[in-house]
């Protein structure tokens, strides 16, 4: 009996040639699962420096200030009414900024006889102060004398009162 036991202790002990076959392919599959994940980032780092992926810095807003005016309103049922303005234009370049300065007679007359065509009611409201800015973008970005078009960005209002 001892024969028998200690027969089967010696090949419980020893792998058959298959299990060893196996045992081999696996660490050699794990193995190459390694090297591609650790290449795979590698080549995601090499290509993200030299493909030159980098963020687009931020642009400076370029901003014009124009000088607070007064305009007569469109009468309404309580008689003649006033606005006073200033606004500020946000524009993408100072070549637009340049352009509108040198403009600035014809930018406040556009603005002046735009704004005396207004209802004091509608643009008293949100809604009506976002459709004025709308308007005077589209109003200002009209070329000029034999100009380019102006790209504007967005007008702000920095003054508003309806008197």
């Amino acid at each position: 009996m001892a024969r028998k036991n200690d027969a089967q202790s010696a090949t419980a002990g020893q792998s058959s040639p298959i299990m060893m076959v196996l045992q081999v392919l696996l660490i050699g599959v794990m193995a190459l699962n390694t090297y591609l994940l650790w290449d795979t980032r590698n080549i995601a780092a090499t290509a993200s420096v030299a493909g030159g992926h980098v963020e687009p810095e931020a642009i400076e807003p370029v901003f014009l200030n124009i000088a607070p005016f007064t305009v007569n309103l469109a009468s309404d049922q309580y008689g003649p009414r006033l606005l006073y303005a200033g606004l500020t234009l946000e524009l993408p370049s100072e070549k637009m900024k340049e352009l509108l300065t040198k403009n600035m007679p014809q930018v406040r007359n556009r603005l002046l006889v735009l704004l005396s065509g207004q209802q004091a009611e509608q643009i008293a409201k949100s809604e009506g102060k976002k459709t004025l800015a709308s308007n005077i973008a589209k109003a200002l970005s009209e070329p000029y004398s034999g100009d380019e078009e102006i790209l504007i960005n967005d007008v702000l209002f920095t003054e508003f009162i309806v008197q």
